[in-house]
């Protein structure tokens, strides 16, 4: 299935949402606008073309028309057609991929008190296609009876139902894509954290899922951009973080709690991490 690549933040921004039931036979207007056009089709059949491409949505389906880009209906709604449409407002995708090559377990910039901007992250939804729809329509029922309440309370509520409809839709687009690898590379990563306070060692990981180191360090950096490795050392250093930051731990006992037994090494990993000493990052914070 083609996905969408958005960029955040911003998140996305709620503009308006319906339930419509076309008469048999209509069409959809032509038009390019500057926001996002979202249909879920809930029953019958809706026809969208959009910059010369031709979809066919039927009950289930979903379509995500695109700013700026033409689009119309090229054929009659069938009887008994009923669609949601939401309307959205965000930067233009940046680049449409399917959903086999995102690498949903890649790790995101570790934020820092001292960042003024927030980092450069990416959200997915599906372009067009089928999905399952048991969580979505309750969803859009609840955002629809918000909407026809014209309260500035709502407001608010709206846009974190949005983020929660996005939210389910890329739930479902990992779920199809799920694969031996992926399930693997979460297998690791889970021990990495539940061992997170022991040493880190490449027989253990070895022994603990029966395959040969190299095979394993392949896996996890396909899915995430890391050997097992710098992800147990990423785990370490965000923990060590939020000790220094939270308590009032001498650094020595902080550097065992954290699975070192090597202090220097320590801190030369936490450098790499922080660009600062753990006492310079420990002094940043007024307590």
């Amino acid at each position: 299935m083609d996905c969408l690549e958005l960029q955040i933040p911003p998140l996305p921004q709620f503009m308006t949402i319906g339930l419509t039931k076309p008469p048999t036979g209509t069409h959809h207007y032509e038009r390019s606008f500057s926001l996002y056009d979202l249909l879920i089709v809930k029953q019958g059949a809706y026809y969208m073309t959009e910059q010369e491409k031709e979809y066919e949505l039927k009950a289930n389906d979903i379509l995500v028309l695109e700013p700026h880009r033409r689009h119309w209906g090229h054929q009659g709604s069938k009887e008994g057609t009923e669609l949601y449409y939401v309307h959205f407002k965000h930067f233009l995708p940046l680049r449409t991929v399917t959903a086999d090559e995102i690498q949903w377990t890649a790790v995101s910039p570790s934020p820092t008190y001292r960042d003024l901007e927030p980092s450069k992250q990416t959200m997915y939804i599906p372009k067009s296609g089928a999905i399952e729809t048991s969580e979505v329509f309750p969803l859009l029922d609840q955002m629809l009876q918000l909407n026809n309440r014209f309260s500035v309370e709502n407001q608010l509520p709206l846009q974190t139902l949005l983020c929660q409809f996005f939210a389910l839709l890329q739930k479902q687009l990992r779920a199809r894509v799920f694969s031996p690898g992926q399930k693997l590379s979460e297998q690791i990563i889970n021990y990495l954290y539940a061992t997170s306070d022991r040493p880190f060692r490449l027989d253990d990981l070895s022994r603990r899922f029966n395959f040969h180191i190299d095979y394993l360090s392949k896996c996890l950096k396909k899915h995430t951009g890391m050997t097992p490795l710098q992800y147990a050392n990423r785990i370490k250093m965000e923990q060590a973080k939020e000790l220094l930051h939270h308590s009032d731990l001498p650094l020595k006992e902080i550097v065992t709690k954290v699975g070192f037994t090597d202090y220097n090494y320590f801190l030369r990993v936490f450098r790499q991490h922080t660009g600062i000493s753990p006492a310079k990052y420990r002094s940043g914070y007024l307590r």
